[in-house]
């Protein structure tokens, strides 16, 4: 126990500056529980002065660490019940009635007595009532304790046994013996000397106490007045204490109804606060309330007042105001005086911008110049000049009339809708007629049937690759597909300033962008969400409100990529440059050009893909020369075409892309069209195409296409050498077949110089072979020859003097190949042919200048 108790001290009293009195281990018995948890209770004192002893309730946490979880002064101790000596249970009356439990008998005693000895020291003016503590050791039962002393019955002891005496009786004593000389050694006859002067002593005693009996008697008496006048003090004492106690109690009292009062006065300056407060809020000037009632909407000069005046009742409206209050009959009825002027100025206000809003649905749109030159859709700024002092009305109504706004809105959008819609068909028909000089059909602004579009589309094979170069149309379909792109570019201009104007206006006139400007700027995440909910919103409404834009443009678009599909290609490029410019990718321009853009991109796959069925489904001419095949001579025009469209283009790598679909389905299908012609040389036609194709690719200079390029030259090549083996063959048939022999020979190991000596390769055999090519032989063969690849090679390519050359160059190979072996095997035997080098150039030479 003194373990823990200087440990209490040192960690939870030493803070305090409190001193560790008395301590006992419980078993706290919870109120309203059947479960008991182990508590230490606590006697500490302050250090200081006035002294205060208080009971404390400790409990150890989970860290081991003691708390002070409860605590009470022991003046508030009204009763302490000891139980029994039998029981370890404690009772207190406190602020609330408690039964402690206790681990040991001991701990109970020593803790009840020091808490009794507190309570006799320490409540001064409170008076704590014991029960049942007689048992407890140096006390007895009371009644009632307190200040002054209390009623208590003492029990004297009796004593017995051996006592000692005191130094001054054993002086006396020393000093009656050395007065007699036997003192010691006859200490009977001491003893009886001194019962003799004792009895003396106590008859003169006697004697005297009977002398003085008047004067004891008189003592006697003053001592009981003295014991009255004590009890009438203590009396008086008593009534002092009880006067102090009872004053205590009203000073108590009048601190706590001092208390109160300021509680009141504080509750009345707040409450005057806020009476205040609401009627500054529901208070509407009585200025205001006329110019509300008499506004004139008509002058734009008298709308400031009527804003300001709008705006204070819709302050008062809109107050915050606490629940409770709204009760009161006078904010009840200050707030429907509210609602009444709101709804007299909302109904007139409506009134005024209905008849605005009809009259701008029926403007005739005469500011349109329908005879101008220039194409130009006109921006409706007059209106929205007109309509824009309104728009802070819009917002108040917005606010405070929903229903009204929204129908207001909805009348507005279908009013500008009709003006709009006429302005787009104008501008539109301004628009053909820019284009092709004169107005569309009737109906041409509605949806054309499949059937007819097919009709229509079949009009734009004429301009495919595999079509004949004659039906591609002329310089005129060229300069229509020019100002087609033109008109496009100048239409699409003109459509995003209006759009935006429209959109921009919309959004101020009736504050649609309020939610994004009241989002919280720390909720990001909110804020993007609500952006796109105003994103949303406004998009409905330009969308209403160019109903017919989407419309019109797409029909616009689908007429002239119809009359002509190349023109898919301009509106494919000119779309995606405005859509990708544009600021916001959400905007209903931008969402409505971008469905423009899936329309002709749709028409623009349509278009490459027409023209690679056109390669796959291409037959071969007819003539006896195949010649140039019709996608091979096309491809340049196209090409050109495309790169002056695509050049600078986001899109170009999507035409890159077709490029290489094309050009891979061309080199597929020369060889088809060479297999499947049948009068022309299978390798003449590959030549002259790939040559071509090549010569227009060079030309180009595509970077994409250059292995396209490589590809060709070397298949021209290919087919050209192949051509060359094929007809030129061996002039020198027999001479040749007799070189391949010797050729053979040497390479199965026999000596150059015994070639000549074997019968087959004799002398006499080699110059009967070369006796069967005289020189005029040979050159007639190759004029033959000369007329045969004249026969076979077209005009266009002029590939004649290429061929013609390319078999010269064969000829001398192989004339080279002879002599070579001549000269080895036959050295010295003067043997030789007919005909030089220089005479098989000759001939080459003379037969090319005579065709």
């Amino acid at each position: 126990m003194t373990a823990i108790r200087l440990r209490l001290q040192k960690e939870v009293f030493d803070a305090t500056e409190e001193h560790l009195i008395g301590l006992g281990h419980i078993i706290r018995q919870e109120k309203d529980k059947k479960k008991k948890r182990d508590w230490l209770l606590a006697i500490a004192s302050t250090k200081d002065v006035p002294v205060y002893v208080k009971l404390y309730l400790l409990k150890k946490n989970e860290k081991e660490v003691f708390k002070k979880k409860q605590e009470w002064h022991i003046r508030d101790l009204k009763i302490l019940d000891g139980v029994s000596n039998e029981s370890l249970d404690v009772k207190m009356d406190l602020d609330d009635k408690y039964t402690w439990n206790f681990n040991k008998f001991e701990e109970k005693e020593s803790f009840l007595k020091t808490l009794q000895q507190m309570c006799d020291k320490h409540n001064i003016g409170r008076r704590t009532k014991y029960i049942n503590m007689t048992w407890v050791s140096g006390t007895a039962d009371h009644s009632v304790r307190g200040q002054g002393g209390t009623e208590q019955t003492n029990i004297a002891e009796a004593d017995t046994g051996y006592q000692a005496i005191s130094e001054k009786e054993a002086a006396d004593l020393k000093a009656l013996m050395a007065g007699c000389e036997n003192a010691i050694s006859a200490a009977d006859q001491f003893a009886d000397k001194l019962a003799k002067e004792l009895s003396v002593l106590d008859g003169d005693n006697i004697y005297s106490m009977m002398a003085s009996e008047d004067a004891v008697n008189n003592l006697m008496l003053h001592l009981a007045t003295s014991i009255k006048e004590v009890e009438k003090l203590e009396g008086r004492l008593n009534q002092y204490d009880d006067f102090l106690e009872h004053i205590r109690d009203s000073m108590e009292k009048m601190e706590g109804k001092t208390e109160s009062l300021e509680t009141v006065n504080n509750n009345n300056a707040l409450l005057l606060t806020e009476l205040d407060n609401i009627i500054n809020k529901l208070q509407i000037p009585y200025e205001y309330q006329v110019i509300l009632q008499e506004a004139d909407l008509n002058n734009p000069d008298c709308l400031p007042p009527v804003i300001e005046a709008a705006q204070a009742l819709s302050t008062s409206l809109l107050a915050p105001i606490p629940y409770s209050l709204t009760k009161m009959a006078a904010v009840q009825e200050q707030r429907k005086r509210c609602e009444r002027w709101k709804d007299k100025f909302s109904k007139s206000f409506c009134r005024h911008m209905t008849n605005s809003f009809i009259h701008v649905g029926n403007e005739p749109g005469e500011n349109l110049q329908q005879n101008s030159t220039r194409l130009a859709l006109p921006i409706r700024s007059t209106i929205h000049k007109e309509l824009l002092p309104y728009a802070p009305l819009m917002h108040w109504l917005k606010q405070l009339e929903p229903k009204n706004y929204s129908t207001l809105q909805k009348l507005y959008t279908s009013s500008l809708a009709k003006l709009y819609e006429r302005d787009l068909s104008r501008f539109i028909k301004d628009a053909y007629i820019r284009v092709c000089g004169s107005a569309p059909a009737p109906g041409a602004s509605q949806d054309i049937s499949s059937k007819k579009s097919s009709k229509l589309h079949m009009h734009g094979i004429q301009q495919l690759l595999g079509a004949d170069r004659d039906l591609w149309g002329g310089d005129e379909n060229s300069q229509i597909r020019e100002r087609f792109d033109a008109t496009l570019e100048l239409l699409l201009s003109c459509l995003e300033p209006v759009v935006m104007a429209e959109q921009n206006f919309c959004l101020v006139f009736f504050k649609m962008d309020s939610k994004v400007s009241d989002a919280p700027i720390r909720h990001a995440a909110a804020k993007t969400k609500t952006q796109k909910q105003v994103t949303e919103e406004v998009r409905t409404m330009m969308s209403q409100v160019f109903s017919s834009m989407e419309g019109e443009l797409v029909t616009f678009l689908r007429e002239f990529e119809t009359r002509d599909s190349l023109n898919s290609m301009y509106s494919y490029v000119r779309l995606s440059s405005h859509v990708l410019q544009a600021q916001d990718t959400g905007s209903f321009l931008a969402i409505t050009l971008g469905s423009a853009l899936i329309h002709t991109k749709r028409n623009f796959d349509r278009l490459m893909q027409s023209q690679l069925r056109s390669i796959e489904d291409s037959k071969p001419s007819r003539k006896s020369k195949c010649g140039i095949i019709n996608f091979v001579s096309n491809l340049g025009e196209f090409l050109t075409l495309t790169e002056r469209i695509f050049r600078n283009s986001d899109r170009r790598s999507d035409i890159e892309k077709w490029y290489m679909t094309i050009l891979s389905s061309i080199g597929d299908n020369i060889p088809r069209i060479a297999k499947e012609h049948g009068k022309t040389p299978q390798q003449v036609v590959i030549m002259e195409n790939f040559h071509h194709l090549h010569s227009e690719l060079s030309a180009l200079k595509i970077a994409v296409l250059d292995n396209y390029k490589k590809d060709s030259k070397q298949k021209y090549h290919d087919a050209l050498q192949n051509y060359v083996n094929q007809y030129f063959g061996r002039p020198l048939e027999k001479v040749n077949q007799f070189f391949d022999g010797v050729s053979t020979r040497l390479a199965s190991g026999v000596r150059e110089t015994e070639i000549s000596y074997q019968l087959q390769f004799s002398k006499q055999e080699l110059r009967k072979v070369l006796a069967s090519y005289p020189g005029k032989e040979v050159k007639k063969g190759l004029a033959d020859l000369y007329r045969k690849v004249e026969k076979h090679l077209c005009e266009e390519e002029n590939l004649l003097q290429v061929v013609w050359r390319a078999m010269q160059e064969e000829f001398v190979r192989q004339y080279k190949y002879i002599e070579d072996l001549l000269q080895r095997c036959y050295p010295g035997a003067q043997i030789s042919l007919d005909f030089t080098i220089a005479n098989i150039l000759e001939y080459f030479s003379d037969i090319a200048i005579q065709h």
